[in-house]
């Protein structure tokens, strides 16, 4: 046997918990789990032999509901979880070491049955919930035990040892939001070791905010140990996210989601390795002072989450989205003398925007680079040199952002025209006081316009120029003369 195989019956967390339990299991092999599509294969770097279950022991230990020793402890206990694992480890306390490594032998190479009777628990296997698969007929006592009767024992056992291992969990409300990380191609010993960093996150908040920090933690860590640079997705693809409502009494399966990590650019050099753990340092500020007691703070993270489940193009238009509205809240917030909020810095936005081939054109048109620096200047760029004392800043056109964020797409050109108008009209003055200032051309307006019009449907023109315009510039420059003077646009 060189390969161990678990089939995904379930299509939740339960099958990356069984797969991560047999490589648990196996440790002593160096096993390497991949996903097949249809199922999850843990390979092993040499033929297994009797001998190497010699060592082979429950996984962990008993479980008291009295005294939680740990977070996944705690979380066992929340639950009400320890019929299954502390079953396990009885009849395990109470065989001969001979014996037991003779069954779970067995088990590997195809034995239906095991050493213990499994019940199934909804934490380490969600279909036995009956707020999600109907498994427990509808008017049965909530001990019924007739669902008892799907169960695999030695599948089950994986699983809870699986859950050990690289699963972690945090509670808001009272409600459990469980993340179970998806090996794509990852060795058993990196993905616990991973594991075992993921559940040290410090995370709180509403469970939109969990998910969106957790999975940039996880993103961070893999990037940090990984022994070759590669995209963090090549080991993990994602994280299965399921969420267990608090009803008082019990926990209740409400929710489960699939979220990607992020493939926003290459990572194969030690120089895009620094880049990516800046650009996600920059996200996580972000997510951690958006307030999601405040409605329009919350839909935010939402729409940042939204763009955590999908992959590629999808996920650059539902970023570019999240980029755009954030920018009117920056602004607002500003506007108010709220100054919480960071920009975030064009140099780590572009790159990602760039993944997708239509925005990628856009960012090279240089009219279009213009007129997002002349929005910048004229609204952002505007409110930091107030701010910083200056008195000769361009008027900030306070209404500007949100009418071109909320017009209908055909309207975007005739109130981007409008507004190169007045700030070409604000130059030509500010020229005549002897003070700096930069000019869009005609041939640049035009480029941009007609660069935007080929924006497919799944883009909005206006969102882009928002997103970009809330940034800060890539140089240094330019970035100390928007702070400074707020023009932020080469003279």
């Amino acid at each position: 046997m060189t390969r161990y195989t678990v089939l995904k019956k379930t299509g939740t967390h339960a099958d990356v918990l069984a797969a991560a339990g047999a490589a648990d299991l196996l440790r002593e092999l160096d096993p390497r789990i991949l996903d097949l599509q249809d199922r999850f294969v843990v390979e092993l770097r040499r033929p297994l032999i009797p001998a190497d279950l010699d060592r082979a022991n429950a996984g962990y230990e008993r479980l008291d509901r009295e005294a939680a020793k740990d977070r996944v402890s705690t979380i066992v206990t929340r639950m009400k979880a320890h019929g299954g694992p502390n079953a396990l480890v009885e009849k395990f306390s109470k065989m001969r070491p001979e014996e037991w490594s003779r069954r779970v032998w067995e088990s590997l190479h195809g034995r239906p049955d095991f050493v213990f009777s499994a019940p199934l628990v909804q934490l380490f296997n969600p279909q036995c919930c009956r707020g999600y698969a109907l498994m427990k007929p509808a008017g049965t006592h909530r001990s019924d035990k007739t669902k008892d009767r799907w169960a695999e024992p030695f599948l089950e056992w994986l699983r809870f040892r699986g859950y050990f291992a690289v699963s972690a969990g945090w509670f808001s409300s009272g409600d459990l939001r469980l993340f179970s990380p998806i090996p794509a191609s990852i060795r058993g010993h990196r993905l616990a070791a991973v594991g075992a960093r993921f559940r040290d996150l410090k995370l709180s908040g509403s469970s939109v905010k969990i998910d969106c920090r957790a999975v940039l933690g996880l993103a961070r860590i893999l990037i940090e140990t990984a022994n070759t640079h590669e995209p963090a997705n090549a080991s993990l693809s994602g994280v299965y996210v399921t969420h267990y409502k608090d009803m008082g009494q019990a926990h209740t399966l409400i929710a489960m989601d699939r979220l990607a990590l992020p493939n926003w650019f290459e990572l194969r050099t030690r120089e895009q390795a620094a880049r990516w753990l800046e650009t996600i340092e920059g996200h996580d500020t972000v997510i951690r002072r958006l307030d999601d007691t405040h409605s329009d703070e919350f839909a935010l993270l939402k729409q940042y989450r939204f763009s955590l489940q999908w992959q590629a193009r999808n996920a650059i238009g539902a970023f570019v989205e999240f980029l755009a509205d954030y920018t009117l809240l920056v602004f607002k917030r500003r506007s108010l003398e709220e100054w919480l909020l960071p920009q975030f810095s064009s140099a780590g936005t572009a790159p990602i925007l760039r993944g997708d081939p239509e925005v990628r054109g856009l960012l090279r048109q240089p009219g279009f680079l213009a007129v997002a620096a002349a929005l910048r200047g004229a609204t952002i760029g505007a409110q930091a040199a107030r701010h910083y004392g200056r008195d000769d800043h361009r008027e900030i056109r306070y209404g500007l952002l949100s009418d071109l964020r909320r017009a209908p797409r055909r309207d975007t050109g005739r109130i981007i025209s409008t507004f190169i108008d007045a700030f070409n009209a604000e130059s030509l003055r500010r020229h005549r006081a002897g003070l700096r200032a930069a000019r869009i051309a005609g041939q640049e307006l035009e480029g941009c316009l007609s660069a935007m019009e080929r924006l497919p449907a799944r883009l909005s023109p206006a969102g882009l120029l928002c997103a970009m315009a809330g940034c800060r510039p890539a140089d240094a420059a330019a970035a100390r003369s928007q702070e400074r003077n707020a023009e932020a646009i080469p003279a």
